[in-house]
């Protein structure tokens, strides 16, 4: 250990006396490592993390299998399930030892004026006990929150909320929060690290499923339809039952689900094609999102751009390594010629690499926040306000490791191993006028420089595709001149206007004449 330590004290010395080269080496691993870091910190939120929850692996979601039949209102980004069905699923399951519900909404919380909307939820009266999302003030919903036609149903929100739009006031639960016209008394605040089941939303306020009917004129709304898709669906497995043993049971079971849910208005041979649809169980564990389906191709593809960045500066820094130990031919040989091994001075040139990578990895890291959220806040926007958690954990950290580790077997161990394979006598007798350059016609340095050029071509040219795709989507001619034209999004389920009366007033709307604005 005395050794190994003795090698880093004196690779930093060496570092330190080329503050130069230092500086070059480490920004070029900061930029290659922080790529890398930040597309798989992205991956690793979208689609690797687990849930914030309670045992998170004993998740299981429930879907329609693949080319299901079934039409209808689909109204939510959790549109997949009718409260017919969800009915049902609960009467018959038996994998699960408690199922969730819960579907979106954006609640406008003004009277008047602007429009300003927080990211709502529909949830089960189980839905934070079965998930072990604990409170940190006041409660959570129960099953009595959360019975058909509860009259005077409450409120629970985030952290973020409670910071957000009630300064953390302690005295939060007295309160109440006006959500689309309709006043809520709040009853509890859940954790901070308590975002949802959703990957890429945050909850702020979630009430209970039985409180749809509020926001609907009577006898309208998502629960009495059979054709209002509305609802996700989670599961918590029995002991000793897996997801695979599950999903053999929900499909068992899909043929009595259709039939008690199938809806009225299906002709019959849509009612044939929806009797015959089946259910499905996938893990749960990761949770929910939309944002898989759209962005984890393309951040696997920049995965492997950026691992392009990430070898041209190693071989840009193992070409600058090369050119280094030819300046130090004297002196490794000087080494050798009075006792030291080979291998000895392979680990301590290979000492000053790890540092190299080691600085890199740690500018690298800070970089890769900034780029991880710049890429987020990139892809938000005013109408699809996105969440991702991009906190460190054991995976971005194992990844940003061993990333240092290859890179300093990349870029430090071929240069290292063939600046200790000079005979010392010859190079004392060239009195340090160097032999590694002249030793073989075809370089390593030289195959070097081709491959950082080729794969630079490479990056170039999918560089300049992208900006030409982009500058054609760009240009795409809307049909009119866009200058000035104002968009106008009326809400108006605060005014309690029946809803022929919306329709109505929304045809008028489009009717008339385009306004432009004087700008």
């Amino acid at each position: 250990m005395n050794r190994y330590s003795a090698d880093l004290r004196f690779g930093f010395r060496q570092l330190r006396l080329n503050p130069t080269f230092t500086l070059v080496a480490v920004l070029s691993l900061a930029l290659g490592i922080g790529a890398n870091t930040a597309i798989f910190q992205l991956i690793d939120a979208i689609r690797m993390r687990p849930l914030p929850v309670a045992s998170p692996q004993e998740l299981g979601y429930l879907d329609y299998a693949e080319h299901s039949k079934r039409s209808g209102w689909w109204s939510t980004r959790s549109a997949t399930f009718t409260s017919a069905n969800w009915d049902s699923i609960q009467r018959h399951q038996q994998a699960f030892s408690k199922v969730i519900a819960w579907s979106a909404k954006q609640f406008n919380l003004t009277v008047e004026g602007k429009a300003r909307y927080a990211e709502g939820l529909f949830v089960s009266g189980d839905f934070f006990r079965v998930l072990g999302a604990h409170p940190v003030l006041g409660r959570v919903f129960n099953s009595d929150d959360d019975q058909p036609g509860c009259g005077s149903p409450s409120a629970v929100i985030s952290y973020s909320f409670w910071q957000s739009e009630f300064a953390q006031d302690p005295a939060v639960t007295s309160r109440t929060v006006r959500l689309d016209g309709r006043v809520f008394p709040i009853i509890g605040v859940t954790a901070p690290e308590f975002f949802g089941v959703e990957i890429g939303h945050r909850f702020e306020v979630a009430v209970p499923i039985c409180s749809d009917p509020m926001f609907w004129q009577p006898g309208k709304g998502h629960i009495p339809s059979r054709t209002a898709w509305w609802l996700s669906i989670l599961g918590r497995l029995q002991p000793g039952w897996t997801i695979a043993r599950a999903n053999a049971h929900i499909q068992a079971i899909s043929p009595a689900i259709m039939r008690e849910s199938l809806p009225e208005e299906y002709r019959a041979d849509d009612a044939k094609k929806f009797l015959a649809n089946k259910l499905t169980v996938t893990p749960g564990s990761t949770g929910v999102s939309q944002l898989r389906r759209q962005f984890q191709d393309p951040l696997w593809i920049l995965l492997a751009t950026t691992g392009l960045v990430l070898l041209i500066a190693c071989a840009n820094l193992a070409n600058l390594l090369l050119a280094r130990a030819s300046v130090r031919e004297r002196e490794i040989a000087v080494r050798q010629a009075i006792g030291a091994s080979r291998s000895r001075l392979v680990l301590q040139l290979l000492s000053e690499s790890m540092l190299l990578a080691l600085l890199g990895a740690a500018a690298g890291t800070g970089l890769a926040a900034l780029l991880s959220r710049g890429l987020v806040v990139f892809l938000t926007t005013g109408r699809n306000r996105m969440f991702v958690g991009l906190s460190m954990d054991w995976r971005v950290v194992g990844f940003t490791a061993g990333t240092a580790v290859l890179t300093c077997v990349l870029f430090g161990l071929v240069p290292a191993l063939r600046a200790t394979r000079v005979a010392p006598a010859s190079v004392i007798r060239s009195s340090g006028r160097g032999l590694t350059a002249g030793r073989e016609k075809f370089s390593l340095r030289r195959v070097l420089v081709v491959a950082q050029v080729a794969m630079s071509l490479v990056l170039l040219v999918g560089a300049l595709l992208f900006v030409r795709s982009l500058q054609k989507l760009l240009a795409v001619d809307p049909g009119f001149r866009p200058e000035g034209i104002v968009a106008v999004s009326v809400d108006y389920r605060a005014a309690h206007f029946p809803k022929d009366r919306i329709l109505e007033v929304r045809r008028l709307t489009l009717e008339s004449k385009i306004g432009r604005a004087h700008v």
